[in-house]
């Protein structure tokens, strides 16, 4: 059980190391939307959704670590006064420290989608100004206007 107690402190740290990379990652993205660099911020993207998937393997490891420890609906502020004396200090700066690393990430986090959101509607009015069609709605929607005759193809043939 004493590994247990371990094996959830360091899954801690590693998450907490994620969330500080993740809101370096939406600093990063500001600063290429700032500079309309449409190659960096693909590139921050990219590094994002590969940090969501490894974030989401750590939520597993921690919903399995958390059954093993019997703490299936503990929340997180209530976790070090389930540790042993020797270990509930450690504990209790790991919890903290995520909750910290949490809360500046969602800080990075709002400020990118900000950022994001006042050049999103700097291109609509852009778009409109130069007598474009402006999206009905967000999202992407298909073509709706069909291939030119040349450029079908019958596949029976």
């Amino acid at each position: 059980m004493e590994n247990g107690y371990v094996d959830y402190l360091a899954l801690l740290d590693h998450l907490s190391d994620h969330l500080e990379r993740l809101a370096e990652l939406a600093r990063n993205k500001m600063d290429a939307v700032r500079r309309d660099d449409l190659v960096a911020l693909d590139q921050v993207l990219n590094q994002e959704q590969a940090m969501a998937l490894a974030m989401r393997g750590l939520e597993q490891k921690r919903l399995k670590l958390l059954k093993e420890l019997g703490w299936n609906d503990l929340p997180l502020r209530d976790v070090p006064d389930h540790y042993p004396s020797e270990l509930r200090l450690r504990a209790k700066e790991a919890v903290q420290e995520l909750q910290r690393d949490y809360q500046v990430y969602q800080g990075a986090a709002e400020a990118a989608r900000h950022t994001l959101e006042i050049n999103l509607h700097e291109i609509e009015k852009v778009v409109a100004g130069s007598g474009g069609v402006q999206a009905a709605g967000p999202g992407y929607r298909p073509r709706e206007v069909e291939p030119p005759a040349a450029m079908r193809t019958d596949i029976r043939a």
